[in-house]
């Protein structure tokens, strides 16, 4: 039996943000112009049998089968089917692979996109079909329903307020590096933006190098190793992603430095190769997103979309929700990895 729902499409500016993961993908910011979208209203159909449609970046990717095994998850939980289909970091196999989804009757669509740009003809396509649109991670485009992506600068400030515990009570100032990701990245400045904010409150921090490690280990290694031959006393290095501070931690090899000898490097993503250097502890920490949580939470937010119910946006002019990110230390680690092989 067929049922239609009626949903009144948010109003107001979408974002075009970058969500946090290893792509690389540049959006605008939100509110921009790029992104303004009319009021509309779409009748969603909740066909029978109920199927959803994942369209995902590349199953390649760690990350993504993390991501597509949370969607499956999810569509388990909830009795309904999904068709994930890998679009191997095509952007033109997306279009066509989104499109014959959407062909094939679904109920919802979830997309990681390969390019945000590409997304406003898809989605346009698919709720001309009826057919509600989860963007999850990367980026926007698009009058897109539902947004999902890591919390960004929370994880920032988690991050300094690991740095901050490591220092309380120590004498002196204390010399911090950033190492960000790529100019325009909007998932770097959201990352860096909130660590800084928070270490600059500290009297007893000083931020005395920020360069861009341009999203890889050789990048976070030559600003790693820029950094420490400008600074020979720095104490602190934070980077926006797994890969920076691996190259990172070089750079402190060749320099002397180690965690050991009460040095702080944190990174961020909660990458495999990160948590086999904390458990080395040859890496202080990494703040971890979730894409298997991520992927359930798309699922979810389909079905509600279906239903009419209120998504409770974190943001909703931008009508995106945020998904928690945790520091891990070696103190948290055992926990962390026995709670991501469940995921499996």
């Amino acid at each position: 039996m067929k049922s239609l729902i009626k949903f009144s499409a948010i109003a107001g500016a979408a974002a075009l943000t970058m969500a946090a993961c290893a792509s690389g993908a540049d959006t605008a910011a939100p509110g921009s112009a790029e992104t303004a979208q009319s009021s509309a209203a779409v009748q969603f159909e909740a066909k029978d049998p109920l199927t959803l449609g994942y369209s995902v970046y590349d199953l390649q990717n760690p990350y993504w089968q993390s991501y597509a095994a949370g969607v499956k998850a999810g569509a388990a939980d909830a009795g309904v089917k999904v068709t994930v289909v890998d679009q191997k970091s095509d952007q033109a196999k997306q279009v066509s692979g989104s499109l014959d989804l959407i062909n094939q009757n679904i109920s919802g669509l979830i997309i990681t996109p390969v390019q945000p740009t590409a997304l406003p003809s898809t989605v346009d396509a698919a709720h001309a079909a009826k057919i509600p649109v989860v963007i999850g991670d990367i980026g926007t485009g698009g009058n897109y329903d539902a947004y999902i992506q890591s919390n960004n600068a929370n994880g920032g400030e988690l991050a300094a307020q690991y740095v901050i515990d490591k220092f309380a009570g120590k004498e002196g100032v204390h010399k911090v590096g950033v190492i960000e990701l790529h100019a325009g990245s909007v998932v770097g400045e959201e990352r860096v933006g909130g660590f800084v904010k928070k270490i600059e409150s500290q009297d007893n921090l000083k931020i005395v190098a920020s360069l861009d490690g341009k999203d890889t280990v050789d990048g976070g290694f030559s600003a790693a190793q820029d950094m420490l031959s400008a600074n020979p006393d720095l104490e602190v290095i934070y980077a926006a992603n797994d890969d920076s501070a691996i190259g990172a931690q070089r750079a402190m090899e060749t320099a002397g430095k180690s965690v050991a000898d009460g040095f702080v490097l944190i990174g961020f993503d909660g990458s495999s190769s990160a948590l086999d250097l904390i458990e080395q502890g040859k890496m202080s920490a990494t703040v971890a997103q979730d894409p298997y949580g991520q992927g359930k939470k798309a699922v979810e937010t389909v079905l509600a979309l279906l239903k009419g119910n209120d998504l409770g946006f974190d943001d909703p002019s931008a009508k995106t929700i945020f998904f928690p990110v945790q520091m891990v230390d070696s103190s948290t680690l055992a926990d962390f990895r026995a709670s991501r092989a469940e995921q499996k």
